[in-house]
């Protein structure tokens, strides 16, 4: 039986929202992170000097917040090549204005669309079946969900600065429930939500790196 966002995981997504809400972060860190997440979705590898000018900050605060920044992938001339958003190939597609990105977790499909202001066409397939997912995810609303049945996990993230295997390689989208509850049993802690429910958490993340000051409720 599919899950469905009344089901009681209310507890479980504000516990998430309240522990990678940017407040948890260095001063200054959302501001870098929603400016590097704009660039990098014009699909090229971004330099500290363009975050830097973006920003209005010295280069080496750009340098010093990235390094806090554990898993931020970097080409081979130390550009940017992704933290969330990502140039290199995932699990999980993220195609906007025609250009082929990626993403670390499933929920980041969810969150950055608000971030960015753009609508994301999203490809995934369950880890546990090999079934494709496919998603169109706008700002404000997941327009199509293909199967409908489809879910998402989640985990309570870890006290780790890597972001990235702390949570998001538990995070992904699921055929359907059962597919989900298979894959849960084998990963303790993890749980499994609607998509409609992870969308909800995904829109109090990017309210979150919005107004950064205050943590937001989840509606």
């Amino acid at each position: 039986m599919p899950i469905t966002a009344s089901m009681d995981t209310s507890g479980l997504v504000t516990a998430i929202a309240e522990r990678l809400a940017p407040g948890n972060r260095p001063p200054g860190f959302p501001a870098l992170l929603v400016t590097l997440l704009r660039e990098l979705a014009k699909g090229s590898p971004v330099t500290k000097d363009a975050l830097a000018q973006s920003l209005g900050w010295p280069a080496d605060r750009v340098v010093a917040m990235l390094e806090m920044a554990l898993a931020t992938e970097y080409d081979d001339a130390g550009n940017v090549m992704g933290y969330g958003i990502s140039l290199r190939k995932t699990r999980h597609v993220f195609e906007v204005d025609c250009q082929l990105l990626y993403t670390w977790c499933a929920l980041d499909t969810l969150i950055f669309p608000a971030v960015i202001g753009k609508t994301a066409h999203v490809r995934s397939h369950c880890p546990q079946t090999g079934e494709p997912i496919v998603l169109t995810v706008m700002p404000d609303e997941v327009r199509r969900v293909e199967p409908a049945d489809a879910v998402v996990s989640l985990l309570m993230p870890g006290a780790s600065a890597d972001i990235r295997s702390s949570f998001c390689c538990y995070v992904h989208f699921f055929a359907c429930a059962s597919a989900g509850e298979t894959w849960s049993s084998r990963h303790p802690g993890s749980e499994i939500v609607s998509v409609a429910e992870a969308f909800r958490l995904g829109r109090a993340i990017a309210r979150q790196l919005s107004e950064p000051q205050a943590l937001s409720s989840i509606a």
